[in-house]
């Protein structure tokens, strides 16, 4: 019952591929985005169901009721699948499919259903991931070829530039990773006369082939080692010569900063004299010192310390204590009392002037009548 079952489903499956008129293939690209397309007579209510075909779980995507449905969808397209949702009412029902996976290749179903009718549409699958690199490197007398991430199986080459009719022996091994993806790599051994060719690796796949060359391998080691010892000076130098430029710099910079400094200080140092130079002449010259010298030299000011010295002063004092109470005083007295100045006096004074009547009252009342 379940065989006939089976062959009842493929009967009708390939009954509107022939409708269909057979697969239309897409290529998808590894870990990038693909576009499924379908497309139906637009009509209202559309329904469209994806499945894998010969899947353990062939839903992949469905839409009805106008939104997305995915509660039975397979696990290996949770979260990669969308319609295009403001087109299905257009009759547009592709399948964006994101994060594409080897595992994702194979054959899909597209059935679009609305009240115009039902359209099936089949698409074949491919997935490639295509060759990016190839790393050639020499190890001893024998050349290295690799190259990783490819689907499917790729395949690779040796040959030389220009081609030889050497026999080239080399050594491949192809290892498949959990994403299923394929890396490559070989070995070949280098033979003694080969002076002048170059080798090739070249990895192919159906999509696309990448090359790499290596050109003498014995000139390519004089070469690597003529780099190393190049290297190698260039280093010594660098190390001699770096820290001599770094102590110049300083010391220039160093010279400079004195310079600067010696130079700031001879400018204040000019500016100073300049400074005295003009306060001197503004003193001496200007017309307050001119005032002053006027006014000191004739003025009362003048005057008035003249008569306060004098009078005041610790020279007038004296003077007037000599005169009273020194012996010049006494002396003074005897001449006038009985010397000739008396008598010059009373010649050259008139007898009732001023002068002469207050010599009289003074030797009538004062200490010299006395002491006579």
């Amino acid at each position: 019952m379940t065989e006939m079952k089976c062959v009842v489903f493929w009967g009708v499956v390939t009954f509107f591929w022939t409708l269909c008129g057979g697969d239309r293939d897409v290529s998808c690209v590894f870990s990038q985005v693909c576009i499924l397309p379908c497309s139906f007579q637009p009509a209202d209510g559309p329904a469209v169901h994806w499945t894998q075909l010969a899947a353990a779980e062939p839903a992949v995507h469905s839409y009805y009721d106008g939104r997305d449905r995915v509660q039975h969808q397979n696990q290996n397209f949770r979260g990669r699948t969308s319609l295009f949702v403001d087109w299905v009412s257009s009759g547009n029902a592709s399948l964006l499919l994101t994060g594409v996976k080897v595992q994702d290749q194979g054959r899909y179903v597209c059935n679009c259903s609305s009240s115009a009718g039902t359209r099936l549409a089949f698409i074949r699958v491919s997935v490639d991931a295509p060759v990016k690199t190839v790393n050639l490197r020499q190890a001893e007398n024998r050349l290295i070829c690799s190259s990783d991430g490819i689907y499917p199986e790729p395949n690779l080459t040796w040959s030389t530039e220009p081609p030889s009719e050497l026999v080239l022996q080399s050594s491949t091994l192809v290892q498949l990773t959990e994403q299923q993806l394929f890396n490559i790599s070989s070995s070949l051994k280098v033979p003694d006369n080969d002076t002048d060719l170059t080798y090739v690796c070249t990895v192919r796949t159906r999509r696309n082939h990448e090359a790499n060359r290596l050109e003498n391998p014995e000139a390519a080691g004089r070469a690597q080692g003529m780099w190393i010892v190049a290297g190698v000076i260039l280093v010594s130098v660098s190390t001699i010569a770096v820290p001599v430029f770094v102590e110049k710099c300083i010391k220039s910079r160093k010279s400079k900063r004195s310079r600067q400094q010696n130079i700031e200080e001879e400018e204040q140092a000019a500016n100073g004299l300049i400074s005295s130079q003009l306060e001197e002449e503004q003193v001496e010259n200007g017309p307050i010192s001119s005032q002053l010298k006027e006014q000191v030299e004739n003025g009362p000011i003048s005057n008035q310390l003249e008569e306060e010295q004098v009078e005041n002063g610790p020279i007038s004092s004296q003077l007037k204590e000599q005169v009273e109470n020194g012996p010049i005083s006494s002396q003074l007295k005897e001449q006038v009392e009985n010397g000739p100045i008396s008598n010059q006096l009373e010649e050259e004074r008139p007898e009732n002037g001023p002068i002469s009547s207050q010599l009289e009252e003074r030797s009538q009342n004062g200490p010299i009548s006395s002491q006579r």
